[in-house]
């Protein structure tokens, strides 16, 4: 077909009209879409959430018996054993998951017994957080043989606010910003002389994206054997330190047990574990 020019030069209205239409619809189309996706994937029943649980959790937590949607459900978390591999309970949950309009654009506001999370463009920011650990999930990550031995004890992880870009999906905390504090209380292990140690505590910092850096400070509350040190990293390198203190003899060995990075400082019971990377 043949489009005829006016006498000026010009396309006739019904042909511009025509033309407009097109970049019309297809704007509408990209405006329409994402919303529509979101719209689609919050009312997926809550099972299409065990694969991403599990990947994104190394293997290690478990989103067992769910029931409801992906937009507000209920399921179990179960967590694998450090020492039989087994599945083992954790804890319930229930949440909701709803659009949201924010400052730097869309977004999605998960809300759950245990704290908040905001997803958006920039990342993940973390609020009210409050929630109890087991021991064999917060050292997972540890590449140690003592990592894997039969830890025992309460652990609750709290955090008013922490800010982290979506790099932290791969365990990368060098965009996060914000402080949070661990507490090991009634810390022990069967492959230790005694069944329990004492409490601990374990404040961590992170700086910031223009920083790139966090630390990890750890302190005794109460206890029988006092540990004090701590962990930093910043652009990819850290460095960390580590001090055990306690009678002699319940502590005695230490370096048989923990490795060869561990020394004994003098005649008295302390251990020393230093290092960087």
């Amino acid at each position: 077909m043949t489009i005829r020019r006016s006498i000026d030069g010009r396309f006739p209205p019904g042909v511009r009209k025509r033309w407009l239409l097109v970049p019309a619809i297809v704007l509408e189309l990209a405006l329409l879409v994402p919303p529509l996706f979101v719209f689609i994937a919050l009312r997926l029943p809550a099972s299409v959430l065990q694969a991403p649980v599990l990947s994104l959790a190394s293997g290690q937590v478990r989103f067992a018996l769910p029931s409801g949607q992906v937009r507000a459900g209920r399921a179990e978390l179960w967590v694998r054993d450090s020492a039989s591999r087994d599945w083992l309970p954790w804890m319930p949950i229930d949440w909701t998951l709803n659009p949201a309009w924010r400052d730097t654009g869309p977004a999605l506001v998960l809300s759950t017994g245990v704290g908040s999370a905001i997803l958006d463009r920039s990342g993940l920011t973390l609020g009210g957080v409050r929630i109890g650990l087991p021991p064999g999930l917060l050292l997972a990550s540890v590449d140690h043989p003592l990592a894997k031995a039969p830890w025992r004890g309460d652990i609750v992880l709290t955090s008013q606010r922490f800010v982290c870009g979506w790099s932290v999906v791969w365990r990368d905390l060098s965009s996060c910003a914000g402080a949070a504090t661990l507490h090991w209380l009634g810390m022990g292990s069967s492959i230790l002389p005694l069944q329990e140690y004492g409490d601990y505590v374990v404040a961590v910092s992170a700086l910031g994206q223009g920083a790139g850096g966090w630390r990890a400070d750890v302190s005794t509350e109460a206890g029988i054997v006092t540990i004090d040190g701590f962990v930093e990293a910043t652009q990819g390198k850290g460095r960390y330190q580590l001090s055990i203190r306690s009678e002699k003899q319940l502590i005695e060995g230490l370096n048989s047990i923990a490795g060869p990075l561990w020394r004994k400082r003098g005649e008295v019971g302390e251990y020393i574990l230093d290092g960087a990377w």
